[in-house]
């Protein structure tokens, strides 16, 4: 009892110390417009990012287009702690491993539903997915199963399409460019309370720079908003892309083919907020992809068909307590020539952020999932943020994690040689990270430091049952650690200059075999710069840089890309563009047997209205 009792102040202890007011900065502070201050990933609500127990980055989304950086994947390999890699060329697979987690242990979380699971997979997704129509892309880092189920071990990445109102206005762009390289894209919003729109619609084709790997994709969004009482609101969103893929294979292996794969997804919600401390909010769901493969040895397809329904309530109880309780239904198909598989998920989950006082933050949750294929399991996660003194954060989280095996994988695949595996497992992890986030210069200046660290078990694997036919299933057997650090950087020199640099070391090692896992490079960099020379001319720089990595066949070289960016505004609203990528035309492969491009040039003209 003595001991309790000790543990006990103690802790109030540590309580009162973390409370006690930060001391006040007596200095003048020039005010810092911040747009879209807030972060909506880590608890499911908007929330200040200065308040968030979890490593999360909001991308800057102007900035971005600012430096021409034209695509999702590239945005997110800037990004700390995001390893993206793609076989080959646009229009080639790409897939990311969020903290060294696998990467069907990646979550996409698309206008409020969840856009990918074991079966259902991203990877043609994000290999062509611009960011045409898009207002909030947001990286979420560390074990978020608690708020958002199977498939986040490693972490989230959410994408909310473009929200209309106000003025109507728009923007369309033409881009052409190396390897027979042509673009357009246009969108617009407008809209007042009673209806309010957004749309886009995009067109890319290239040949790319190997013989027979042209391809071709359309994407398009639109978000339809109606608030139709005080208290009521109404609207839908439908996302989508078709690409066709000329694959030629890898330098190893003479796989040609080509590839359509389509990927669409349609919500609707209403919200009903019959005051400013109780929103209630359903959300349903289609999602759609399909995938085929042609070859000379014949047509392969496969199609993803899920129905979701997710209902979240928020209240907030007090200015110190806020309460998340949902729940979530999903049912699934996935059809493989003809066969198929079904499954079904439902899930609920409680989340909650107490402040006790203004520098300390607390955040926790439960959520229990459970498949008909594969059981039930429970997560949790826990987080605080604590704001010792004026600009600096201190923040620390953990969490578990699991990953539901697929429909295949627990039934199998005939087509394929995959036989049914009934005693499969889901997946599950545990992570924790602790970071510093600091401000300076009045907020112009912008530091992160963060180290993580996860542990993961019963992770699949193909096991083969006949070595002539290459029968096989899929087990648990691996288990694996990973854990590193991130650093952020983001300075603001000046009225349109600035320079954002991010670093991560990773050290990923499967636990059975000592090996370090594949695709996970030690180190990785990126840095950007850029200045407005003149009121009308900008000019930037950047590098990437990816270091110590292995892949199948053993060591893959280390690379260093660098991009050249200037952009002239000839009138108001025209504005002239040109990008060099991998402007010193550096020979790498980010998948062994895959190069990437060499040297490309673009230039574009976008209209603004």
């Amino acid at each position: 009892m003595k001991n309790f009792t000790l543990s006990r102040l103690a802790g109030w202890s540590l309580l009162a110390s973390a409370c006690a007011a930060p001391p006040v900065s007596t200095r003048a502070q020039a005010p810092v417009e911040q747009l879209d201050a807030y972060v909506v990933s880590a608890t499911r609500t908007p929330q200040d990012p200065k308040l968030s127990s979890s490593s999360v980055t909001l991308l800057p989304l102007a900035d971005l287009q600012a430096e021409q950086t034209a695509d999702l994947r590239t945005a997110l390999a800037q990004t700390p702690g995001v390893g993206v890699v793609s076989s080959g060329a646009p229009g080639g697979q790409s897939s990311i491993f969020l903290r060294g987690a696998n990467s069907y242990q990646t979550l996409f979380v698309v206008d409020g539903v969840r856009m990918n699971d074991r079966s259902t997979a991203y990877q043609n997704f994000l290999s062509g997915a611009d960011l045409a129509g898009l207002d909030r892309v947001e990286v979420l880092r560390g074990p978020q199963s608690t708020l958002y189920g199977s498939s986040a071990m490693g972490g989230v990445i959410l994408l909310e399409t473009a929200h209309g109102g106000g003025t109507p206005a728009g923007a369309t762009e033409a881009t052409a460019g190396s390897f027979s390289t042509l673009g357009g894209a246009i969108a617009g919003k407008g809209g007042d309370a009673s209806l309010s729109y957004s749309g886009s619609l995009a067109r890319t084709t290239t040949a790319n720079d190997r013989p027979n790997n042209d391809y071709s994709q359309w994407s398009y969004s639109t978000r339809l908003e109606s608030q139709v009482a005080p208290a009521w609101l109404f609207g839908m969103t439908l996302r989508g892309q078709r690409g066709d893929y000329e694959e030629p294979g890898s330098r190893l292996f003479a796989s040609a083919g080509k590839v359509d794969a389509d990927n669409h997804l349609v919500t609707a919600y209403g919200q009903w907020r019959p005051g400013a401390d109780f929103t209630s909010r359903l959300t349903v769901a289609w999602h759609q992809r399909q995938y085929t493969f042609a070859d000379a040895y014949g047509l392969s397809r496969s199609q993803n068909t899920r129905e979701i329904a997710d209902w979240q309530n928020t209240w907030v109880a007090t200015s110190q307590i806020e309460v998340v309780v949902g729940a979530n239904a999903e049912q699934s198909r996935y059809t493989i020539d003809r066969a198929y598989t079904d499954d079904h998920s439902r899930a609920g989950y409680l989340s909650t952020t107490m402040k006790p006082c203004k520098p300390l933050v607390l955040t926790g949750g439960l959520r229990h999932d459970d498949y008909v294929s594969a059981g039930g399991a429970t997560t949790g996660r826990a987080g605080v943020a604590w704001l010792p003194a004026d600009g600096t954060k201190l923040r620390a989280t953990y969490g578990t994690g699991f990953s539901a095996p697929g429909s295949d994988d627990r039934y199998g695949v005939p087509q394929w040689g995959q036989l049914p595996s009934p005693s499969l497992r889901p997946e599950k992890s545990h992570g924790w990270d602790a970071g510093l986030d600091q401000a300076l210069a009045d907020g112009r200046v912008m530091l992160s430091a963060t180290y993580f660290h996860n542990r993961f078990r019963d992770l699949f694997d193909y096991a083969i049952t006949d070595f002539t036919t290459y029968q096989g299933r899929i087990v648990n057997r691996d288990r694996a650690t990973t854990q590193g650090a991130e650093f952020a950087a983001d300075v603001r020199v000046g009225p349109g200059a600035g320079v954002r640099a991010s670093y991560t070391y990773l050290d990923a090692v499967d636990d059975v075999s000592g090996a370090r896992l594949l695709r996970r490079p030690r180190h990785a960099g990126d840095l950007d710069a850029h200045v407005q020379a003149t009121k009308p001319w900008l000019v930037g720089a950047g590098l990437h840089v990816v270091a110590d990595r292995i892949d199948s066949g053993g060591p893959l070289a280390s690379w260093t890309t660098a991009r050249l960016y200037t952009s002239y505004a000839v009138s108001t609203g025209v504005r002239l563009k040109l990008r060099v990528e991998n402007a010193l035309n550096k020979a790498y492969e980010e998948v062994l047997g895959y190069a990437a491009l060499p040297r490309g040039i673009f230039g574009s003209v976008e209209w603004r209205f």
